[in-house]
C-alpha cells in the first residue's frame, strides 16, 4: 500500500494530501453512489473502476490506509481526490486478512486547483516523453527490462511514456516492496494523465506485476476507466 503513494507522478517522487471529509458523495445516473470533489470551483465526478469500491472513513482499515497515504504525501503539492480499491481484497483487508494490491486513485496537483490548465493532453506528453526519454516508437519493453534490473526493494522505477490517446498521456512506474511474509513483491502502476473540464486530473490503477504483459493487460483498464471518467464529465 506505500508503494501506491510513494511511486512517482511523472519522473519525480511527488506527493499530496488527502482530506476524505472534503470528498463529496453525489447520486449516479444508476442511483449508486459515486465520488465527486470540487476542484476550485469545479465539480468534478470520479466513478471507481468496475469492481473497484472507495475507501471510505466509516471502515478502521480505510481511514489507516488513507492516513499513511496522506503522511506520505504531505512534502509535495498533490492532492489526492479518491481512492479505490477491488471490491474482494478491500472486503478481506478491512478483516486484516490481506494487504491490498489492485488500486486505484484520482490526483490532482495543488497549481491545477483553482486556474484551468495551460496544457493539453499531447502537449503534456510531449513533455513526459522528453523528460523520461520515451520517445513515440521506442521499446516499451527494453525499458522495462532496464528498470526491472536497476530497482530494489523500497524503490521506484520510471519506464515513462507508453501510450497517449485523445483522452489522457499513459505512463508506467514499477516499485518494489517487501510482504508481511518477507517476500519481494513488484507492483506496476499505471498513470494517465487528462484534461476535464478545464482542470489537470491524473487517474492511476496499480497492479501486482508478474511479467511484460502485465503492463499490457492493465492498460486498456486505465484507458477504460479515463473514458468513464471523461464520459462523466462531458
Amino acid at each position: 500500500m506505500l508503494a501506491f503513494a510513494l511511486c512517482t507522478l511523472g519522473a519525480p517522487v511527488l506527493l499530496g494530501r488527502l482530506t476524505l471529509a472534503a470528498l463529496v458523495l453525489t447520486a449516479s445516473v444508476s442511483g449508486a453512489l459515486s465520488l465527486a470533489a470540487m476542484i476550485g470551483d469545479t465539480l468534478v465526478k470520479l466513478p471507481p473502476p468496475a469492481g473497484f469500491c472507495e475507501l471510505t472513513p466509516r471502515y478502521e482499515f480505510d481511514g489507516r490506509t488513507v492516513a499513511v497515504v496522506s503522511a506520505y504525501m504531505a512534502g509535495e503539492s498533490i492532492k489526492l481526490l479518491a481512492m479505490s480499491a477491488d471490491c474482494n481484497q478491500l472486503a478481506e483487508a478491512r478483516e486484516g486478512k490481506r494487504q491490498l494490491d489492485d488500486v486505484a486513485s484520482y490526483l490532482v496537483f495543488n497549481s491545477d486547483m483553482k486556474m484551468p490548465t495551460p496544457f493539453s493532453v499531447a502537449s503534456k506528453c510531449t513533455t513526459l516523453r522528453a523528460s523520461s526519454n520515451s520517445p513515440i516508437g521506442t521499446d516499451v519493453d527494453a525499458r522495462l527490462v532496464s528498470v526491472l534490473e536497476k530497482i530494489k526493494v523500497g524503490e521506484a522505477g520510471y519506464i515513462g511514456v507508453i501510450a497517449e490517446d485523445d483522452n489522457a498521456c499513459y505512463t508506467a512506474t514499477l516499485t518494489k516492496k517487501r510482504t508481511d511474509a518477507d517476500a519481494e513483491k513488484v507492483l506496476v502502476i499505471l498513470q494517465a494523465n487528462a484534461v476535464v473540464r478545464t482542470k489537470a486530473i491524473i487517474v492511476r490503477r496499480q497492479a501486482v506485476y508478474e511479467n511484460p504483459d502485465t503492463i499490457k493487460a492493465a492498460l486498456p483498464k486505465l484507458k477504460s476507466d479515463v473514458a468513464a471518467f471523461v464520459e462523466a464529465n462531458p
